[in-house]
């Protein structure tokens, strides 16, 4: 698969705001409801540069990154990894000029990283999220069943928040023999996949039928894992058109309240009528 170009700040569409303002409520949310804790460890998988502008209005927008920095009270450890090393290195320097102290930047495959050299550093008790945002089939399936497995020391499985690309990459890939090795590892196993896709041609499915056979796999699949709440929202669309869904992996029913609630208010993103910023308690240092 050829290499996006990439810009910086990163150029995004509305949808993709909207998806940022979701996760900005969540995650403010985790960190209330887990600060008895004392420790809680956010991974995201495909951090990019921190920076957004939304197109429609030239208006800058920060990244995920930034949403899980602002969190009050804060995260214990930030773990973000990219393979655009451009981008890794805008990050870091803005990290480091705002002199983050609780941000690990990673430049590679979060395939490789994220089991060689992110896991060995959390606790295998503590509350931890990871968000897992690919624009097409990079996510290896291995790689989710490594942040599953990680918390054996917990009665909870690390929460996750995995962008499904169906419409962006995953459907166009069905139908292109050379990339079945790339659909191999996203879903676990030629036959996984390579089954419901018969299925699908055998019943001359319509596209909204194909799109909900394969999200189901992919729910499916993470339920297998062992996760109790397993939840998908979208698809989210430009204008008309599906782009992707996302899906909540987790244990915790509350969790799994929360995310529901989050993602059933309407969202608006900044410049707009109605627009809020996540409300967010005064931290120490600025009391």
């Amino acid at each position: 698969m050829a290499a996006q170009q990439v810009t910086i700040p990163r150029h995004i569409n509305k949808w993709t705001a909207i998806k940022l303002e979701h996760l900005d409520a969540y995650l403010q949310a985790y960190v209330t409801a887990t600060k008895k804790w004392g420790e809680r460890y956010y991974i995201d998988a495909f951090a990019g540069c921190g920076d957004c502008l939304l197109e429609e209005v030239q208006l800058p927008i920060e990244g995920s990154p930034w949403r899980a920095l602002r969190a009050v009270p804060p995260f214990s450890s930030c773990f973000f990894i990219d393979q655009n090393k451009p981008s890794v290195e805008h990050l870091s320097r803005r990290i480091l000029d705002e002199r983050v102290q609780n941000a690990h930047v990673f430049v590679g495959d979060c395939n490789r990283v994220i089991p060689a050299e992110v896991l060995p550093r959390l606790s295998k008790s503590a509350p931890s999220f990871a968000f897992l945002d690919p624009t097409g089939p990079q996510l290896d399936w291995q790689t989710v069943v490594a942040l599953a497995e990680h918390r054996s020391e917990s009665r909870y499985k690390m929460e996750l928040l995995i962008l499904y690309p169906y419409d962006m990459a995953i459907k166009r890939l069905l139908s292109i023999s050379r990339s079945y090795a790339a659909l191999d590892r996203f879903y676990g196993g030629r036959s996984i996949w390579e089954d419901q896709l018969g299925l699908s041609l055998g019943g001359h499915e319509s596209d909204d039928g194909q799109r909900a056979r394969f999200l189901q796999l992919y729910k499916r699949r993470l339920r297998q894992l062992g996760y109790r709440f397993v939840d998908s929202y979208g698809p989210l669309c430009d204008g008309r058109n599906p782009k992707y869904h996302v899906i909540f992996a987790g244990d915790n029913e509350t969790g799994s309240r929360i995310m529901r609630d989050v993602w059933g208010r309407t969202r608006f993103v900044p410049g707009e009528l109605g627009y809020h910023p996540v409300a967010r308690p005064r931290s120490k240092s600025t009391s």
